[in-house]
């Protein structure tokens, strides 16, 4: 079993860091654990990216920018694992979420072993997301960068899933969440000078019709029922995040 615990794929999601630091401090007894830092130049920079969104650079080009490049050298070693955990941190109020981009039967039940609150499928972005070039991929996002309690969750969380997998001896208890699961199918427009309603919350339900956020004097209004996943006016230059819907699950 080898597991690659990817951080920093934003290097203005340092969260990762802290949980690295943690997680190494358990002896692996079976399997590889490798801690993977993904764009350590951003991280340096105190930058998202240097040319683009890493986390859309996927697979990436031998010959492009600094994040094409940077995807194409880290596509084998995503490949070459049994699991990705890529750790994210979010500005948009967003927390307490798994996220995959595809739902084989193996991630299934590692997502049903985390137990999460929040469960994301992220069908919008699947093709070219880190994770969605992996075996299973599960990308954390559970707070932001200084939410303690957000990291100790994903810390926990970790743990969680290595004991099953029988890499780590720590004992850890399952936790109570019945896991909510959304299907997060496109993302939602904005003009640059459009302003979110402030009783738009992630996992509240938008209804059809419903002014959710305004263009000067001008409302601009669901045209479906959708959740907003990601949403805020900062965490995205031209959308307000992601719409979603609620899943049927076993």
């Amino acid at each position: 079993m080898k597991v690659i615990l990817n951080i920093l794929t934003h290097g203005d999601e340092t969260v990762g860091l802290a949980v690295a630091k943690e997680i190494k401090k358990n002896k692996i007894e079976k399997g590889e654990l490798v801690i993977h830092i993904a764009n350590e130049l951003a991280y340096k920079n105190k930058k998202r990216f240097i040319d683009e969104d890493l986390n859309r650079a996927f697979p990436g080009k031998i010959d492009g920018n600094h994040e094409q490049k940077l995807a194409y050298k880290i596509f084998p070693l995503v490949k070459s694992a049994d699991i990705v955990i890529d750790i994210h941190s979010t500005k948009s109020g967003l927390k307490n979420a798994l996220i995959v981009t595809k739902l084989n039967n193996k991630t299934r039940e590692y997502v049903n072993i985390i137990n999460p609150k929040y469960l994301l499928l992220m069908s919008a972005t699947k093709n070219n997301a880190l994770i969605s070039n992996a075996k299973v991929g599960i990308a954390f996002e559970y707070g932001h960068n200084k939410d303690t309690e957000a990291k100790q969750k994903i810390i926990y969380d970790i743990e969680k899933l290595l004991s099953y997998l029988g890499m780590i001896s720590k004992k850890v208890r399952k936790s109570k969440n019945k896991t909510k699961w959304f299907n997060v199918y496109n993302t939602v427009p904005k003009e640059q000078s459009a302003k979110l309603l402030p009783n738009i919350k992630n996992y509240k339900l938008i209804k059809k019709n419903t002014t959710y956020a305004l263009l000067s004097a001008e409302k601009i209004k669901a045209s479906e029922d959708f959740y907003p996943i990601l949403f805020g006016e900062k965490s995205y230059k031209d959308i307000f995040g992601f719409a979603a819907k609620l899943m049927e699950t076993d």
